[in-house]
């Protein structure tokens, strides 16, 4: 057996530059501003798209202030809509399962175990874990559906801009 035949090929994606996944979590660019643009044309649903997507995946903590905020908020509401039984909102609940739930969209994980929380904060740890999940999964379904939308919509830009060189 020869040297070639245990030489291991591993391609270098860098040499193409950058793909489009790449792209969109690195530096915020005019391209990407149009795709937000595209994209909240035809996508609005009342979740900060732009900021959970720049701190969740592009790992910008520069809206980490603003989500918190907004993540508190939106767990009230939702709680008090009959995400969880009125009797079972407390202040302790509402911020622990916001921040926690923030937590595991940003850092992909949760602050602490559940049941720990559950037991600090004086609530049962199956409301805790439901409204914490409930929170999340919508969070999480909305960042999946802009960072699809995001995708093509860079594509999109892309074609236009390249249009708009080929005219001038």
């Amino acid at each position: 057996m020869s040297i070639i035949d245990k030489t291991v090929l591993v391609p270098c994606y860098d040499v193409r530059g950058h793909d489009t996944e790449t792209s969109l979590i690195g530096p915020i660019t005019e391209r990407i501003i149009d795709a937000d643009r595209f994209v909240r044309c035809e996508f609005q649903n009342g979740m900060p798209n732009w900021m959970l997507y720049r701190t969740a995946l592009a790992g910008d903590s520069l809206y980490l202030p603003k989500l918190r905020q907004w993540v508190i908020a939106f767990t009230l509401v939702y709680a008090m809509d009959g995400g969880v039984k009125r009797e079972a909102i407390t202040d302790e609940l509402i911020g622990c399962a916001a921040l926690d739930a923030l937590s595991m969209l940003v850092y992909l994980r949760p602050l602490q175990g559940y049941r720990i929380t559950a037991e600090a904060i004086g609530t049962n740890h199956k409301t805790y874990w439901r409204l914490r999940e409930a929170v999340y999964k919508r969070m999480k379904a909305s960042l999946d559906e802009y960072w699809i939308r995001m995708l093509a919509a860079y594509w999109q830009v892309a074609l236009v801009e390249r249009k708009m060189t080929r005219k001038s």
